[in-house]
């Protein structure tokens, strides 16, 4: 990789009068947005949930209007040449993208397959494709992994494969839909200098959509803010006023009152010990590969609110997996309300308890969010008016009616989100277990989610949260459990867990 640092302000991309309606929608995402965008710096798109900011990205590579149809008037302008018309595909040599989910987008098995994938297809030499392929893993910290599972890498690693996988293909401007969203916070920092090290040292353009806006503002070069109706109410430098007003307006206090803790007495609800679970060598079925969890104990008990955290890759998604038979166990016992979890068939068990998926898309099976909302009471013997009642109560609740006839695929991550809990918590299960919930959230849509999540817990639900999220843990957990390498080693009150972490 290349070391340049850029002094200049060219001018690379341009949207000019852009205005955009998804097929099928009566009011457009934007109306004649404007703004532009300069070789080799990094510009920050923020906004609420909603306003069209993930929609700005998928213009610029060409996802709007060939993938996601629809009416497009304006221009973009790429080195003063208008791509409005071009394909996705003569956009990538110079166009990079990398998604919220780094997952979703990759085609391979292994991360050498994966960092040759998008060269191949650009037909670049064999010779190039395995110098370049050393050159970004170096440059990203992760040489010697070549022949490593992208299923075994933890979620910060993944990032930077997909971000890597973009930067083999020597792209002019580099796409990034919340890239920090799934990452705890060392995961986050490292992205967030890869970042700038990419704008100051190989004069790439960044143009970032991002939640955790704050941890990288200060190195962003110029600024944009949408309200909730699409409207660009801010566009500046950095330095200029309106950002330092703009960060005094959505800076979180750290100081927020830790939430008070309850001393159990009663039995547990969920009772785990001595768990124990490692992933078959890929392609070796009998042969098993590390231990993912280990000597694992663990009590959760009626109505309060558990945080389990940690950093990627420590186990905590593998767990949830195992607590909802998609894996079973090398050896210890799970107990659920009093019955071994052998014991349950599938069906009764998910009547008791609930997952919110990290990624709200992978558990859409239906064709629009009201659909997607009549599916989850499919099996509840209650009349189809008393059914759609309901639906619709919980839209309002969500701020999703507007979007009950869209598909749930093309909705913002904060919407999808939304859906993916309001459609759990129509069916009453008596423990709901959430992975990520603030996942695209807005602090506004946050702050509602959880007040949502406080009811449940008045109504006798139990709530587990997987999160790396501090200052929701701060806000609302009333015991943290944390994660490291496989095993508990931290099972204290909330104002414990952050009176040790102070010290």
């Amino acid at each position: 990789m290349c070391k340049i640092e850029n002094t200049t302000n060219k001018k690379i991309l341009e949207l000019q009068n852009v205005t955009y309606t998804y097929e099928g929608e009566k009011l457009p995402v934007w109306k004649f947005l404007s703004c532009a965008f300069f070789e080799g710096k990094i510009h920050a798109i923020s906004g609420p949930s909603g306003c069209g900011k993930s929609s700005i990205l998928y213009l610029i590579n060409g996802l709007i209007p060939h993938m996601y149809e629809g009416k497009l008037e304006g221009k973009i302008l790429l080195d003063n040449e208008n791509i409005t018309d071009m394909l996705p595909r003569y956009r990538c040599e110079k166009i990079g993208f990398v998604m919220q989910n780094p997952e979703s987008q990759f085609c391979t098995f292994t991360v050498e397959e994966e960092l040759a994938f998008g060269m191949e297809n650009l037909g670049v030499s064999q010779e190039k494709m395995g110098t370049r392929i050393k050159e970004v893993l170096k440059y990203i910290g992760m040489q010697g992994y070549e022949k490593t599972e992208l299923d075994n890498l933890s979620g910060g690693q993944k990032q930077k494969i997909a971000i890597a996988s973009v930067l083999v293909t020597k792209p002019k401007v580099l796409l990034l839909d919340e890239p920090t969203a799934n990452l705890d916070p060392e995961s986050r920092r490292q992205i967030f200098d890869l970042i700038v090290r990419l704008s100051k040292q190989e004069n790439i353009t960044v143009i970032i959509v991002e939640h955790n806006i704050m941890e990288i503002i200060d190195e962003v070069d110029y600024f944009y803010a949408l309200d909730k109706e699409g409207n660009l109410e801010i566009n500046c430098q950095k330095g200029d006023s309106k950002v330092l007003d703009w960060k005094k307006k959505n800076s979180f206090d750290f100081e927020i009152k830790i939430k008070s803790s309850i001393i159990r007495k009663e039995s547990p609800i969920v009772e785990i010990n001595n768990l124990a679970f490692a992933y078959p060598i890929p392609g070796k079925k009998k042969e098993k590969g590390k231990a993912i969890i280990k000597n694992f104990n663990l009590n959760i008990y009626k109505n309060e609110l558990l945080a389990i955290v940690g950093e990627n890759g420590v186990g905590k998604s593998t767990l949830m997996k195992l607590i909802f038979k998609v894996n079973t166990p090398d050896s210890g016992t799970v107990s659920i309300l009093g019955k071994q979890l052998k014991a349950y068939k599938n069906k009764e068990l998910y009547n008791k308890i609930g997952l919110v998926f990290q990624n709200p898309e992978n558990q859409f099976v239906t064709n629009t969010v009201w659909d997607e909302m009549m599916f989850s009471l499919k099996r509840i013997k209650i009349s189809k008016e008393e059914k759609e009642q309901l639906v619709q109560k919980m839209l309002e609740q969500f701020h999703l009616e507007e979007e009950k006839e869209k598909s749930p695929f093309v909705l913002s991550q904060g919407q999808k989100r939304r859906l993916s809990v309001a459609s759990m918590l129509l069916t009453n299960q008596e423990i709901l277990f959430l992975d990520e919930p603030t996942y695209g959230q807005d602090f506004e849509n946050r702050q509602e989610l959880m007040k949502d999540m406080e009811k449940l817990l008045e109504r006798g639900i139990t709530i587990v949260m997987i999160t790396h999220d501090l200052q929701l843990v701060k806000q609302y957990a009333t015991r943290v459990v944390e994660i490291k390498n496989g095993t508990i080693v931290k099972d204290v009150s909330t104002s414990d867990f952050f009176e040790i972490n102070r010290g």
